[in-house]
């Protein structure tokens, strides 16, 4: 029923839908969330079990798949995943997530992405990042068929409607859709609750309802939905695509005080972690450079008026990968150099207002500690 090509080093289903859609090497739109599905956006690991998948499949769609609309599957797709599996920490393989039976948001989307691919619907990972309280960041996928994305959310098994009831005629709104115009897009659930740990016949026939005002309060102590119009008004960076670099922003304030300190360099990166996911400054991100999404780090420096400034990473790792600054503002590089575990920035700071910012040109630095100070 679901045919499959191997090609290496991946997997590739056959496109059923807009094969003419596929945007050719070169001529994508610059802006990411107007990109057109690539290869990619079909992949299919070589680690996946295609028969169990297929099983899968069949237990979503036990007709098969044939007259229905990709708007159809991408909801069947979206009901399984925000259904079959408990909310629990999970990662790998969409085969090794179903077996296990449990993932949270990364997971969750993960299954939906490769399922949907296995009928033809490319589908893209979406990261929104900096979400506090409670998330940190949140995995989506976007869905593409009629020519355009479609943001389903299996962690709430949500997506968001242009009229105020399901009928088919309307429009599933993409992230950057929802993002620009919160207002005029209506919540709609195909669960009536997510993270049960089955998928039955009761499941499957649930149908798609309006989200209560109520939904899932007694998880999160607030509504989902009032949460999302928050994360939705503050959400930055957002990386449409797993490739999708981001920026991820750090403030330092030395204005009034010599040093900033994120994280202690203990060898761990969870305390930087918690500060990225729970503090109420922007701290950057508990990793430079990494492929998914690939992030950097842009610091906006205050400071009392022209001095020299230092910003030390810590690593985790031994023998880290280099670091890379790059003036943006009111700052000249004085030097850059690797010192163990540690990596030192110093630069000249021209005003009150510096601007700069850190890469990491090849493999991924994982932070343990940051340090900015001015310096004597």
């Amino acid at each position: 029923m679901f045919t499959v090509f191997l090609i290496a080093p991946v997997f590739i289903v056959v496109l059923l839908g807009p094969a003419s859609a596929m945007a050719s090497e070169g001529k994508s739109p610059i802006l990411p969330f107007r990109t057109m599905p690539v290869p990619e956006d079909l992949e299919i690991s070589p680690e996946e079990d295609l028969g169990f998948l297929e099983e899968v499949l069949n237990s979503i769609f036990p007709d098969g798949t044939d007259g229905l609309t990709g708007e159809q599957k991408g909801i069947a797709i979206l009901r399984y995943a925000s259904s079959a599996l408990e909310l629990k920490n999970n990662g790998g393989s969409a085969t090794k997530i179903i077996k296990e039976g449990h993932a949270i948001c990364g997971g969750l989307s993960h299954v939906l992405r490769v399922l949907c691919r296995m009928v033809g619907l490319p589908s893209r990972y979406i990261g929104a990042f900096n979400l506090r309280p409670i998330m940190g960041s949140h995995a989506i996928s976007e869905v593409y068929y009629d020519g355009k994305w479609h943001l389903l959310d299996p962690t709430f098994g949500l997506f968001f409607y242009s009229k105020k009831a399901y009928d088919g005629t309307g429009e599933i709104a993409s992230f950057h859709d929802l993002v620009m115009e919160p207002d005029h897009w209506t919540a709609l659930k195909v669960v009536e609750r997510p993270w049960i740990g089955r998928y039955d016949e009761t499941v499957r026939s649930h149908g798609v309802a309006a989200v209560e005002a109520d939904y899932l309060k007694d998880r999160y102590r607030t509504p989902i939905l009032d949460l999302y119009r928050i994360y939705l008004a503050e959400t930055f960076p957002i990386a449409y695509g797993h490739s999708d670099p981001v920026s991820y922003p750090v403030d330092a304030d030395l204005s009034a005080q010599e040093e900033m300190r994120i994280g202690e360099a203990d060898g761990n990166s969870s305390d930087v972690l918690r500060m990225v996911t729970n503090g109420s400054a922007y701290v950057g991100g508990h990793y430079l450079g990494g492929s998914y999404p690939p992030g950097f780090h842009t610091w906006s420096i205050r400071t009392p008026g022209p001095c020299r400034l230092r910003i030390e990473y810590f690593s985790t790792q031994d023998d880290p990968p280099g670091l890379k600054l790059s003036p943006l503002k009111a700052a000249r590089i004085i030097s850059v150099h690797t010192d163990g575990r540690k990596v030192v920035l110093d630069l000249l700071a021209l005003g009150p207002e510096v601007i700069v910012s850190v890469h990491c040109p090849e493999g991924t630095f994982s932070v343990d500690a940051v340090r900015a100070a001015r310096v004597r």
